[in-house]
């Protein structure tokens, strides 16, 4: 696998990962004017291809997206030396501590 595409200078890179195409236009809207750089996947399975390849600042992802829920995903990433690094925010109306042992942080959708 080639390595990460290095980091520029500029705004952070945020990955967001989520399905639903209605509420991702309002979480690229948000997190840019965050001042976030963003990339899109829709699934879990790219999602993890992207990170690798583009070397995110921080995840974002949608409460149980894609087949095999935030589980599967955060395994993935965490198994894989090109990305345990980075930070994985859940994107939810509701938060456990189930959630917070797998090494996510909330923040509130709306």
């Amino acid at each position: 696998m080639p390595p990460p595409e290095p980091r520029a200078a500029g705004p952070a890179r945020a990955l967001l990962v989520e399905s639903g195409p209605m509420a991702t236009e309002e979480h690229v809207r948000r997190l840019r004017a965050e001042g976030y750089d963003i990339k899109r996947s829709s699934d879990s399975a790219s999602a993890v291809e992207l990170a690798q390849h583009w070397d995110p600042n921080i995840i974002f992802i949608a409460d149980g997206t894609g087949r095999g829920g935030n589980s599967a995903f955060l395994s993935a990433l965490k198994s894989n030396d090109h990305t345990r690094h980075i930070p994985v925010a859940l994107l939810s109306s509701y938060f456990n501590g189930r959630a917070e042992r797998e090494g996510l942080t909330a923040f509130s959708r709306p």
